[in-house]
């Protein structure tokens, strides 16, 4: 790196430590096209499209360059798991799911003995309701015997518990968004007008009464000695327990209509076609979900509604092809190094990967 480069990439780095975003967009724009090799600057490059304050919401615009900025930090200096991670948590911030999972298989590629990729991948499909694809990916931890962190072992229990639930299912029950004719809609239909109840809001409502008793109780009982304010105090814990227990089981199953509508949104965004029925993107119920997304989120879901493709009859979720990793461990001969998809559809190629 010559001397102007590296005074222009301090400039830029100093310009980011205070707050001077546009000027480190500027000084890094003009140093990866002279640079176009410069991973740091790059990687600068991202910091500098997402904002610091968690307050200030990114555009569809601001993250598709972030996200363009990101690949080729990471194509660069591809040991960056920072990286790797932010790409991620930036396409699914406006709904690209399948390209998630498709930039955790090319992570695959450099770090196949991670056992991060096949966590996140696992998450994604779980969110989808591809159940059996996430087992799949978890039991993919298992035949390859990765290491796993103890935040991500946590994970794993957590998506097994998920898609063994599932498992027990009948499958015609689990909701397939692409399936027009799935009785999910018709769930969905039942309660369209209505927005979701908060978990907060149902543990009031059924251990609200008996608490507040219990209070009134704990105050007759003054006189009862240590004796009686522990029994009552024991009772006052139980019932939060068991309360937050039924709170929780029946959020899921009251706002079954709202996780089935927002599992057709995400399907919806990741793949670029509509998808909701006129009906119900006009409810109450979409519009309260939708108000809950990322500004970018927001923004993507408009420009697909504006082009109206509809989804092709038949169509499944584009899936990445999970054994592509293989061919650096030396088990599939293939002499063509795998390449980035584009994040956005054609019609979105106005944002340019290398602004």
């Amino acid at each position: 790196m010559n001397t102007v480069a590296e005074d222009l990439y301090l400039d830029a780095l100093e310009a980011l430590s205070e707050e001077r975003r546009e000027d480190a967009i500027a000084l890094a724009t003009t140093l990866v096209g002279a640079e176009p090799d410069h991973a740091a600057a790059w990687a600068l490059l991202s910091d500098a499209y997402i904002p610091s304050d968690r307050k200030v919401r990114m555009t569809l615009d601001d993250t598709a360059k972030a996200i363009g900025a990101t690949r080729f930090a990471v194509k660069l200096d591809p040991r960056r798991t920072d990286l790797w991670i932010r790409g991620a948590h930036l396409m699914r911030s406006i709904g690209c799911w399948e390209d998630a999972l498709q930039w955790w298989q090319d992570a695959r590629h450099h770090m196949p003995k991670e056992a991060m990729p096949l966590v996140e991948q696992a998450t994604i499909l779980a969110d989808l309701g591809m159940y059996d694809e996430a087992a799949e990916r978890l039991e993919q931890l298992i035949e390859e015997n990765l290491d796993v962190g103890p935040s991500q072992n946590a994970r794993i229990m957590s998506l097994l518990k998920l898609v063994r639930k599932a498992a027990t299912r009948e499958q015609s029950m689990l909701f397939r968004p692409w399936e027009p004719r799935h009785h999910g809609w018709d769930i969905i239909g039942l309660r369209m007008n209505r927005g979701p109840i908060s978990e907060n809001t149902i543990f009031l409502m059924t251990a609200g009464p008996a608490l507040l008793l219990l209070v009134l109780m704990a105050q007759n009982q003054t006189q009862s000695g240590l004796s009686g304010f522990c029994l009552i105090s024991l009772a006052i814990l139980a019932t939060t327990i068991i309360g937050m227990r039924l709170a929780r089981r029946w959020h899921q199953q009251i706002n079954r209509p709202a996780l089935n509508l927002v599992r057709a949104m995400d399907v919806e965004a990741s793949s670029g076609y509509v998808l909701i029925p006129e009906k119900i993107r006009t409810s109450r119920l979409h519009a309260v979900l939708l108000q809950r997304t990322p500004l970018a989120y927001q923004e993507r879901v408009l420009k697909i509604v504006e082009r109206g493709r509809a989804w092709p009859s038949g169509q499944l979720p584009k899936l990445p092809d999970f054994d592509s990793h293989l061919d650096e461990l030396g088990f599939i001969e293939d002499d063509e190094e795998p390449e980035l998809e584009p994040f956005l559809d054609e019609e979105d190629e106005h944002i340019s990967e290398s602004e």
